[in-house]
């Protein structure tokens, strides 16, 4: 083990080699997480846009019954949302509300799964870079002390392998930020709409449990339009 780690530059050079393995480590892990959220957020968009229509429809049709089928095949969000909202119709309104609201707040939440691992390494990276940099430079110091040589070529291996970190940490800084905002900005975006759609549903869903009720009450009334008008009314009055 002693004869590994001083084949590889001593603790020193073992830790730009840990440095650069971090670094993979965390590209690899941004990639991953690029690519599953615009697979899982492209996915939820598409069932949102299509089932939210279906299930608003059927609230409209007072169909509460029919919204069984549709609810437990989708996978959007709206639907998960107003199942929540059904499971709690018997509780009354309020309750029925806040179990929607329970549930939206735990949707816009998932929107967000793995994010904090892209700032992670949008944030981190550039630091594991500069401590593979130092490292390096400790090693071409090292090297001079040891060969008692100044010259250009005796620390020009040591540094470039310092630069070689830094450019990695950078390289995998770089994308993660960007993957990171556009993310951000398409979550807060789908969100918006989740919340819209929750609003509209709630409405629906409330309208379409209550049986319309017949009135007794006048009608409400109604502006008079001409002086002539107004002068039947002011007379019938008197």
């Amino acid at each position: 083990m002693s004869q590994w780690i001083a084949a590889n530059g001593g603790l020193v050079g073992l830790g730009v080699l840990l440095a650069k393995y971090a670094l993979i480590v965390f590209s690899i892990l941004s990639l991953a997480v690029t690519a599953e959220r615009l697979w899982v957020l492209r996915r939820l968009q598409s069932a949102e846009s299509r089932d939210f229509k279906i299930l608003r429809r059927l609230l409209l049709q007072r169909q509460i019954a029919s919204l069984a089928a549709p609810l437990s095949a989708s996978a959007a969000p709206c639907a998960a949302i107003l199942s929540a909202g059904l499971s709690n119709a018997n509780d009354g309104t309020p309750r029925q509300r806040e179990a929607m609201n329970q549930e939206l707040s735990a949707q816009i939440a998932a929107l967000q799964f793995n994010l904090p691992l892209l700032a992670t390494a949008a944030t981190t990276a550039p630091y594991v870079g500069l401590f593979g940099t130092v490292l390096g430079i400790l090693s071409a110091f090292r090297e001079i002390a040891q060969s008692g040589q100044t010259g250009a070529s005796v620390v020009a291996g040591g540094i470039s392998e310092a630069l070689t970190a830094t450019a990695l940490g950078l390289g995998v800084a770089i994308p993660a930020v960007m993957a990171y905002n556009y993310f951000t900005g398409r979550v807060n975006k789908f969100a918006l709409e989740i919340e819209t759609h929750a609003l509209d549903l709630a409405t629906r869903l409330a309208a379409a449990s209550s049986d319309p009720v017949e009135s007794d009450e006048a009608p409400p009334l109604t502006l008079v339009s001409t002086k002539n008008e107004r002068d039947e009314v002011s007379d019938a009055h008197r």
